[in-house]
């Protein structure tokens, strides 16, 4: 056969393999692009005959490309740098419609050469990819802003798309997860280091479905750490109902966990309770009691808090004022004792309930625990007993430990009574204060600790102990191995609380017959140790001062102003910040600022103490509470430089803390002034009260008016040495006022009191003071106008 023949019969040979192929097949000339020979697929596509597509060139079919653009195409083949090419684009039918086609371009080496090119028809393929598009524009809108993690996968698992709360919640953008499986970006390891088969991973088994499939798995974020997600897998399908791709929504669900486990330690331990006791309805009823309570911590830690505290002030506050009428009658002061012991206890127990709820105010001082330890001896001697050994044991060179030492003593003395309980009596007990740094190792075993250096206290006995499951539950609110009505289950819980509170761990260490070991770990202070004050030992003293009293539960409002007005107080009073800032804003003079922190209304009291120091320089504030997780207080501490007194508080710590914040009492000196009559003349009910008790405090005699009329009647009589006036009257003005009484007599000084600036330059008969204004600012202006000293 000559050589000649051999391309012509292998170019036979392709064309009969070919011919029977599914895929289009077109072969053409490279000098011309005529079609040389088309398959059976590509000529029932596009309904050309064999003959007449012989007359064609791909350029006929291609709506797309003019004869440049596919020279360019095919250049790489031409020039030999390519073996082959593919690409996408249209073909069009004989009849005028198209479709989508896939093709791969290679040249056929041979005489003349030949391009050969096999054709898939995608016309499906791209549909589905454009609805999927056009689904994905309609969602994406939404899922930009949502805070939920959502990927979108297509038929083959790949990622083409995740939004914000993905990127955020996998540490992966979109750019590198877009076309990667999604099991290669959240599941390429067990948390254990082994390698994670895709089987084993529920979200792929449920890709795609027809049906939406829920479930939990482990992600691994890019930085290699592992956290637990919740996530739903649903269909996308096109409009026959076929799966064409899933959308995932997952989020991170390890605080929902830690709540499961925490719930279900909760229930575990309330189940075996009232498996014991199911054949007595009573304790059934108990059962449930408890659980409810368990159920009502977060609450009672908060707004129920709130309220429980201000009905003990209404309580306790009344009853207080209420033995001071009945002094004298002993029946009916011993029944007030009993009640205010309920008050006491009632107070313990919220006071318990925030330290659980690591919500109580701690006012933290640098501490050295050997010496508070010490300093608690004797009160720990009371209350253990005779019968009990107290060893203390205090390491050398002790750390200090940033701590509220008050709720330190109270943590101590509850472990202490504790321990007497469990030794019924009898016993040894140790307290012991160390050095003691919590290593790396025992972090990770003991994930809430912080690797550090830490101040240890140990409290040991050596009572009956604990067996496993009574210790696992120690430290649970309302949990008890005591008698029911001897103990409330809160003693552990607050010491809990408390410690973590104050950034450090406690753990319990006992077996049954090996007594009990707590042990309480405080973080290290650098700074040297706050001598504590001095206690004082006085009576709770009141005093004349000017007080508003701001609280928004009226007969909480009502027992203050009582217990404020019977220790010799001036009081004003208001339901809200909104009312109380009118108050101060009105000119009326006021010393101390009392004030609830949760109220209702616009103005928030923080505000409002502000608003009130801008406008009384000299002002005190004091805040109240019965709920602390509020506005004062911020990562379980009160804000620097804030004063509060928590509710409820009996009257003689009303009296101590008022006096505290307020300060000694300045006592005018009988002997520094003289008695003057005095005319005041003011249209503010409240303002024109407490200018008549300033001026009669300093001991003078004031006679008041509301109008000029009424004054032009006073001063008419020529008895008045001092005439007060304020310059805007309902019935004309107070310089015109002062003039015209001036003019009459000659004698009479005046003391302006306005909110307006006023120029009385030469005028040395009268002065003037700014609203608002102090006694002692009158008392100066006073002295001023008259030349020396007063009365």
């Amino acid at each position: 056969m000559p050589t000649s023949d051999r391309p012509r019969l292998d170019q036979d040979r392709l064309i009969r393999i070919v011919e029977s192929s599914t895929n289009e097949v077109f072969i053409f000339r490279v000098d011309d692009l005529r079609f040389v020979f088309t398959n059976a697929g590509a000529r029932q596509n596009l309904g050309y005959s064999a003959a007449e597509l012989e007359q064609m060139t791909p350029l006929d079919i291609k709506p797309e490309f003019d004869r440049g653009s596919f020279d360019r195409l095919i250049h790489p083949l031409r020039s030999g740098r390519t073996s082959h090419i593919d690409f996408q684009t249209v073909h069009q039918r004989k009849d005028g419609s198209r479709y989508d086609a896939w093709i791969r371009l290679q040249l056929m080496q041979g005489e003349p050469a030949l391009f050969y090119a096999a054709v898939s028809d995608v016309t499906e393929r791209v549909a589905t990819e454009r609805k999927l598009a056009q689904t994905m524009r309609r969602l994406k809108a939404v899922l930009e802003n949502t805070t939920m993690a959502v990927f979108m996968m297509d038929d083959r698992q790949h990622c083409v798309y995740m939004n914000k709360a993905a990127e955020a919640l996998t540490g992966y953008t979109l750019a590198e997860t877009t076309g990667r499986p999604l099991h290669d970006v959240i599941h390429h390891t067990h948390p254990d280091g082994r390698h994670f088969p895709i089987e084993d991973c529920a979200i792929d088994r449920a890709l795609p479905q027809e049906m939406q499939v829920q479930g939990r798995e482990v992600f691994v974020h890019k930085d290699g750490s592992f956290y637990p997600v919740g996530f739903t897998a649903s269909p996308i399908k096109d409009e026959s109902g076929r799966p064409i791709g899933t959308v995932i929504e997952a989020r991170n669900i390890t605080e929902e966990l830690r709540a499961e486990e925490t719930a279900r330690a909760f229930n575990e331990s309330l189940a075996k309770q009232v498996e014991e006791a199911v054949a007595e309805r009573e304790a059934l009823m108990s059962q449930l009691v408890q659980a409810q309570k368990m159920e009502a911590v977060g609450k009672l830690t908060g707004g129920v808090a709130h309220d429980f505290n201000n009905l003990l002030q209404v309580i306790g506050g009344n009853l207080q004022l209420l033995s001071k009428e009945l002094a004298g009658n002993d029946r009916a002061q011993t029944r007030i004792g009993n009640a205010l012991a309920g008050v006491s206890r009632g107070s313990k127990l919220a006071s318990q309930l925030l330290a659980f709820g690591r919500r109580q105010p701690l006012r933290p001082t640098v501490v050295n625990v050997g010496r508070l330890v010490r300093s608690m001896d004797d009160m720990l001697r009371r209350a253990l007993g005779e019968a009990i050994e107290l060893e203390t044991v205090i390491g050398g060179g002790l750390w200090n430990t940033a701590v509220d030492a008050t709720q330190l003593e109270n943590a101590l003395l509850n472990l202490a009574i504790n321990s007497r309980d469990a030794m019924e009596g009898t016993g040894k007990l140790t307290i012991e204060a160390g050095n003691a740094s919590l290593d790396d190792s025992y972090a990770r075993e003991h994930l809430e600790v912080e690797a550090g250096q830490y101040v240890m206290i140990a409290v040991t006995d050596n009572g009956p102990g604990m067996s496993e499951d009574v210790r696992r539950q120690a430290f649970e609110p309302f949990f008890t191995t005591k008698a029911e009505g001897q103990g409330t289950g809160l003693g552990l819980s607050m010491v809990y609380g408390f410690v973590k509170q104050s950034g450090g761990h406690v753990s319990i260490y006992s077996e049954p017959g090996d007594g009990t070991t707590v042990r309480m770990y405080l973080p290290r202070s650098t700074e040297p140790e706050t001598v504590p004050p001095r206690k004082s030992s006085d009576e709770p003293v009141g005093g004349s001062e000017t007080i508003l009293v701001v609280e928004d539960d009226e007969e909480v409002r009502d027992t203050v102003v009582s217990m404020l007005s019977d220790l010799g107080y001036k009081v004003v009073k208001a339901k809200d910040a909104d009312s109380a800032l009118t108050l101060v804003e009105s000119g009326l003079s006021i010393d101390l600022l009392f004030t609830d922190v949760v109220m209702p209304g616009k103005l928030r009291s923080t505000d409002l103490a502000r608003l009130a120091r801008e406008r009384l320089p000299g002002i005190k504030v004091l805040f109240t509470s019965g709920y602390t997780q509020n506005a004062i207080v911020h990562g379980g501490r009160l804000d620097r430089g804030v004063e509060l007194l928590s509710k409820p508080y009996s009257r003689e710590e009303l009296a101590f803390k008022v006096r505290s914040v307020i300060g000694p009492e300045r006592k005018p000196d009988p002997e520094e002034t003289k008695r003057l009559r005095v005319l005041i003349v003011e249209d503010e009910p409240l303002i024109l009260m407490t200018a008549v008790d300033m001026l009669e405090d300093l001991g003078h005699e004031v006679q008041q008016a509301m109008t000029v009329s009424e004054a032009k009647a006073i001063l008419g009589s020529g008895t008045i040495d001092l005439l007060m006036v304020d310059l805007g009257l309902p019935d004309g003005g107070g310089q015109e006022l002062a003039d015209a009484a001036q003019e009459q007599d000659r004698e009479l000084r005046v003391l302006i009191a306005s909110g307006q600036q006023l120029s009385l330059e030469g005028k040395t008969t009268m002065a003037a003071i700014s609203k608002p204004y102090s006694e002692a600012q009158i008392a100066a202006a006073v002295k001023k106008l008259f030349g020396g000293p007063t009365r």
